[in-house]
């Protein structure tokens, strides 16, 4: 005997709810986790902006500012021109 049309609807409905229940909960969870990292992340920001000498503070601007890119571009040449003049060591 076949089952009655409106059971398997019932069934289908119940887990369609109770699958879409499921994703909501973990949207949430997953929305107060990603506040809680944001405010860890703002607090350790204040904090360090509190903190900092007013020396090291004028260092990290400048470094900001700086063009890092372009130094570690010609510290790979360095390397790579000194690695033309050294002898590779011999594989034993």
């Amino acid at each position: 005997m076949a089952l009655n049309q409106d059971i398997i609807e019932a069934v289908a409905n119940s887990n369609f709810k109770t699958n879409a229940e499921m994703a909501t909960q973990n949207m949430v969870a997953h929305q107060q986790r990603l506040q809680i990292l944001a405010e860890k992340s703002l607090s350790k920001s204040l904090e360090s902006m509190d903190t900092t000498s007013v020396p090291e503070g004028l260092g990290l601007a400048a470094a900001q500012r700086s063009d890092l890119a372009k130094v570690i571009d010609d510290l790979a040449a360095a390397i790579s021109t000194m690695r033309a003049f050294v002898p590779t060591p011999k594989e034993g």
